[in-house]
């Protein structure tokens, strides 16, 4: 049965900051045991802009070695278009099922210039790309997210933004494209317009939640339906209000007993022990 929730997967560390396949291998498998339909490979949630080219390639092999025939979203955004074209056409001979890319950030393109990158990736081989809408990298229009939904490689948005009128126009005037949801903390406002599925990064942890959450509400029990949701932003406050927010989602998963270090690359900082003494707290009041 398709559940629509798809898992941006964390990457692990070692101590020396080295990344961690061996604990990415078991990660890959402990998040899909879980009920997601697949994971979102190289996105924000696995720190690809502190990974090298070649960490991103191995990342995503290792994921779909272990993915278990699932699907495998490869993220290949980069600043730099040629690098993201070069990672789109690995995901595709490796063995990935769609693309995904976020817009290039900090030199402040033109929307055509973003449009032109899109389009490069999008073409680049026979996937089909998602694109990722993160305010944070750029924020769009409706009439320029329309214009790059009317390229028919372009099958997908992962919108993540708190906008819920502007993608319920998109999903409204594209009734055959897919639209995901990234907030977690308004997944549920998500649904209730009428998004496909959703990607976020506490599904790292709590895919099995946000599945039964979106199944409940599908058949009308709201209420049900919200106080799960209650519970899980509970969570994410907590992992919120820390300050390094993989390395709290990483010992979010330590705690249901996966094998990895909850560090993240610098800058990021370690992550405190008054931060993890919460999260315990917050988990065993959840009582789910």
């Amino acid at each position: 049965m398709k559940t629509n929730i798809y898992v941006p997967l964390i990457t692990p560390f070692k101590e020396n900051f080295e990344v961690d396949y061996e604990g990415l291998a078991r990660a890959t498998k402990f998040v899909l045991a879980k009920g997601a339909d697949g994971i979102y490979a190289c996105g924000g949630s696995s720190e690809f802009t502190l990974l090298t080219t070649e960490e991103r390639k191995r990342c995503l092999e290792v994921i779909i070695a272990n993915a278990e025939g699932k699907d495998v979203i490869a993220h290949v955004g980069s600043q730099s278009g040629l690098e993201a074209v070069a990672l789109a056409k690995h995901a595709y001979e490796a063995g990935a099922c769609m693309l995904s890319a976020v817009a290039p950030y900090y030199f402040g393109y033109s929307f055509a210039q973003v449009k032109e990158y899109f389009h490069s990736i999008a073409h680049a081989t026979p996937l089909s790309l998602m694109i990722y809408s993160a305010a944070q990298a750029r924020p769009y229009s409706i009439a320029e997210l329309k214009e790059l939904l009317d390229d028919e490689k372009i099958s997908s948005v992962k919108y993540t933004g708190y906008d819920f009128y502007t993608l319920e126009r998109l999903i409204r005037a594209y009734p055959n494209k897919k639209f995901y949801t990234g907030a977690d903390e308004a997944f549920l406002a998500g649904q209730a317009v009428g998004a496909d599925g959703a990607i976020g990064t506490t599904y790292n942890y709590y895919a099995d939640k946000y599945i039964l959450a979106r199944e409940l509400f599908g058949q009308g029990k709201n209420k049900e339906a919200l106080d799960i949701i209650h519970k899980l932003n509970d969570i994410t406050e907590a992992l919120l209000s820390g300050g390094t927010l993989l390395a709290a989602t990483k010992y979010m998963m330590t705690l249901q007993g996966l094998d990895i270090l909850p560090i993240s690359r610098p800058p990021f900082t370690p992550l405190e022990e008054s931060v993890k003494a919460r999260l315990k707290e917050v988990l065993e009041a959840t009582r789910f």
